[in-house]
């Protein structure tokens, strides 16, 4: 056995060294992100930037692109993968602070407590329905499928989590 496999690779002690190499990649997600408010209705697009913007440390983008750079060279493609990702990812965060009655999230008032419950549910669901459009726009239907999955199972878990709420 050769000493190089008996080497611990010691990962990255904090986030902003892990994701470093990766903020090229972070940085196009993010501009594409802010981009997807040009394609809802000028009326609500206050709605959607609220809930885009608290997209946090971009964890699922960062999980694309370690992923994708793992086995070809990024492109923007996997960065709109990235964007349907959390789109999909903050959606559900809006409707969880419905369902939660949350009046904070992230250091700042959700979209709910802005704005009540049927703008943020709808905003939700715009949300949702923009990342199937975005989906639907790639070359391969998987990554659709898989969204429409991911979302189906968020939602019944959400329904089920109700359903037991204080079982």
């Amino acid at each position: 056995m050769s000493s190089v496999s008996q080497m611990p690779i010691a990962p990255p002690s904090d986030w902003e060294t892990l994701s470093q190499p990766l903020q090229p990649f972070l940085g196009d997600v993010t501009r594409q992100l802010r981009a997807e408010v040009n394609a809802f209705d000028p009326a609500i697009s206050n709605f959607v930037q609220y809930a885009l913007a608290n997209s946090g440390k971009q964890l699922r983008p960062m999980l694309v692109g370690l992923s994708a750079g793992g086995v070809e060279a990024l492109n923007d493609d996997h960065a709109t993968v990235a964007v349907i990702i959390e789109m999909v990812h903050l959606a559900t965060l809006v409707h969880d602070d419905v369902m939660d009655e949350a009046r904070v999230r992230r250091r700042r008032p959700t979209l709910a407590a802005n704005w009540g419950n049927e703008i943020a549910v709808l905003a939700g669901d715009c949300l949702f329905a923009q990342a199937l459009q975005r989906a639907s726009e790639l070359p391969t239907p998987v990554i659709c499928r898989a969204v429409s999955r991911a979302t189906k199972n968020v939602c019944t878990g959400e329904i089920l989590q109700t359903l037991q709420r204080g079982n």
